[in-house]
């Protein structure tokens, strides 16, 4: 889970503003429940060590921090020891675990093809984050980032991407106070 955005938008950081009577961080977490694997990435605030610590996760600092999201999907993949990774944005309240699920049954399916795949979800546009992808793709997200891309999208655009019907709750973030 991304969590050290600079939330310019919003003016506070998006993890800890409470929806519905939980940190968003705590939501995008027990969208991650069966997970086997937990991290939070990115972010300084003393929260997210104890976020993590409630919820069995581990809290990394981004390889990159302050400089876009796709160094921190770089260093999520880097960490990961499992063949499929979920990367989630803190601020999409409504992701449940069946979300993931799809996202990730998705790639699975895709596997083994011939590039490394990725499932993001598509309504009337496609949805970079939140995303499940091959996490072999960890070296060439990698050497994007270090090449000056720093949009997710970069990523997707050198993978196969299976795009997926989006349920709305899934990708309905919170940018700015008026989402609120």
């Amino acid at each position: 889970m991304l969590a050290g955005g600079q939330s310019r938008r919003m003016g506070t950081d998006k993890a800890f503003i409470e929806v519905e009577g939980r940190w968003l961080i705590s939501s995008a977490l027990a969208a991650l429940d069966e997970a086997s694997q937990r991290l939070i990435v990115g972010g300084t605030d003393p929260r997210l060590e104890w976020a993590a610590t409630a919820v069995d996760a581990q809290h990394v600092a981004d390889d990159w921090p302050g400089e876009g999201p796709l160094g921190a999907v770089a260093t999520a993949l880097g960490q990961a020891r499992h063949p499929i990774t979920v990367i989630l944005p803190c601020d999409i309240p409504a992701i449940s675990t069946v979300d993931v699920a799809v996202l990730v049954q998705a790639v699975r399916q895709a596997l083994p093809a011939a590039a490394p795949s990725a499932a993001i979800f598509t309504d009337q546009r496609r949805h970079y984050l939140p995303l499940a992808i091959d996490s072999g793709s960890a070296g060439l997200a990698k050497s994007l980032f270090e090449s000056g891309q720093r949009a997710v999208a970069s990523l997707l655009d050198e993978v196969t991407v299976v795009d997926v019907p989006a349920s709305p709750p899934a990708v309905a973030d919170l940018d700015g106070p008026e989402d609120l």
